[in-house]
């Protein structure tokens, strides 16, 4: 029940009150933005800072948070517990697989007056990154960086892959993945996962080395829990149309 109650939580906008605040250390934010900074959410109030803006920056401590793709305390322990359990249930070397290319970590873009964003969020568990090995997917999630095995990975054709591995969220049988390259130069992807509803199979990824190439939206607050930004639909049909 824990990824479904995680899909649930991440859909309505809500908060563990527990998790970990990421994105941008509270005590060394920049108290004042530059005079050409775009902001989508302002809100000053007594004890209440909350801004939603556009960052350039890529020196900008939100993108090397980030593209970091580092693991702090919390995030090993998760790790190594999922890693234990992944080995239980798989006692034989898992497969490994030739990525035939593709690159190995993700981050989601995001979809805002017809341009695309990578977004930090408020909250660290709503990165929603990814990361492929040669044996393995890793999902980062509320709870930290969870470790699943690859069942299958296969190069479909020039801009497409298929990519198969037990369930990310339990009310599934497993996870069904199909990776269409929708902008080969940016490196660009669309994730299908065929195996959950319509309306939550499909993620849209950059990977990690040309991330650099697309301005944040950061979402920063002095108080640990504000609501997340609401992005534009995407028609993700339209965009995987022909592949």
């Amino acid at each position: 029940m824990k990824k479904l109650i995680y899909l649930l939580i991440l859909l309505a906008a809500c908060k563990s009150p527990e998790k970990k605040v990421a994105a941008v250390e509270k005590d060394t934010v920049q108290k004042a933005k530059p005079a050409d900074t775009t902001f989508l959410w302002r809100e000053v109030k007594k004890d209440v800072y909350h801004a939603v803006y556009i960052e350039k920056d890529r020196n900008a401590s939100q993108y090397k948070w980030l593209l970091g793709f580092k693991y702090d305390h919390n995030d090993s322990i998760n790790y190594n517990e999922t890693y234990k359990i992944l080995k239980v249930k798989h006692f034989k070397p898992l497969k490994k697989y030739d990525l035939a290319g593709l690159p190995k970590q993700w981050v989601p873009l995001n979809l805002y007056k017809g341009k695309y964003y990578l977004y930090a969020p408020g909250d660290g568990g709503n990165t929603r990154i990814r990361a492929i090995t040669d044996s393995t997917i890793i999902y980062y999630d509320m709870d930290g960086p969870t470790v699943q095995a690859l069942l299958d990975f296969k190069k479909l054709k020039a801009n497409k892959y298929f990519l198969k591995s037990p369930p990310f969220y339990q009310f599934v049988r497993s996870s069904n993945v199909t990776i269409y390259i929708i902008d080969p130069k940016n490196m660009v992807t669309v994730w299908e996962d065929t195996s959950l509803p319509f309306d939550y199979r499909y993620t849209l990824y950059v990977a990690k080395e040309h991330a650099a190439k697309f301005d944040m939206v950061v979402n920063y607050s002095k108080m640990d829990k504000m609501p997340e930004f609401d992005f534009d639909k995407i028609n993700y049909k339209k965009l995987i149309k022909g592949l």
